[in-house]
């Protein structure tokens, strides 16, 4: 059975479409990297059920920033819809840093 052509999106919709996409996309990041600054704010309190709720909170929004990049991986593919991406790639900047501390500094 054949199936009927496809239609294509005008280029102007695919381009609208993409701009909205990395605009969307670039809030998030925003909002990201703002609550990932939040986390760790609040796992250097003094109070414990803080700490513990921000530990598990910052490996949430680590897996969040992975998908993000992922995301902007595929919105670049896009450029060719949307000049101003094309013009100003997103910032690659990495919201968690992880650090692994093998000793600790003796008190005296």
């Amino acid at each position: 059975m054949d199936q009927p052509p496809q239609q294509q999106m005008p280029q102007s919709e695919i381009a609208l479409l993409a701009n909205i996409l990395a605009l969307t996309t670039r809030n998030m990041t925003t909002i990201t990297t703002l609550l990932a600054q939040v986390t760790a704010n609040l796992a250097t309190t003094t109070d414990s059920k803080l700490q513990t709720a921000s530990a598990g909170l910052l490996d949430r929004v680590t897996d969040l920033s992975h998908d993000l990049e992922l995301q902007w991986d595929l919105i670049q593919s896009l450029d060719r819809f949307c000049p101003l991406l094309a013009r100003t790639p997103p910032a690659r900047t990495s919201l968690v840093t992880e650090i692994n501390i093998s000793q600790l500094p003796q008190s005296h």
